[in-house]
């Protein structure tokens, strides 16, 4: 029963993060909306291998933490960046900027 409810949280969180995503234009909140479905993988390995495997999850976990704390890196300095050049933070004028 305690391992459903968690099963359940983690589908919940992952769903809010996949809506930041698609609901936001600002890439700040998009990337830190991708922060959030990591920590839905993450909860959700954690109920997966305490419940069920049994197994060492130590190393998944560092790798999920290691690509979150990349990521949130990558967003402070995106966020510095376009602050310090006074660019917009919305996905579609930072598109242009490929062009």
């Amino acid at each position: 029963m305690i391992e459903q409810l968690f099963i359940i949280i983690s589908f919940a969180v992952f769903a809010l993060g996949v809506a930041g995503i698609v609901s936001s234009r600002n890439i700040v909140i998009m990337l830190l909306s991708t922060e959030v479905i990591l920590l839905s993988a993450t909860l959700l390995a954690v109920v997966f291998f305490n419940f069920n495997a049994g197994g060492e999850i130590l190393p998944l976990l560092f790798t999920i933490w290691a690509i979150a704390a990349a990521e949130a890196i990558m967003v402070i300095v995106f966020y510095r960046y376009l602050v310090s050049s006074k660019s917009s933070l919305d996905i579609k004028v930072l598109s242009k900027l490929r062009e």
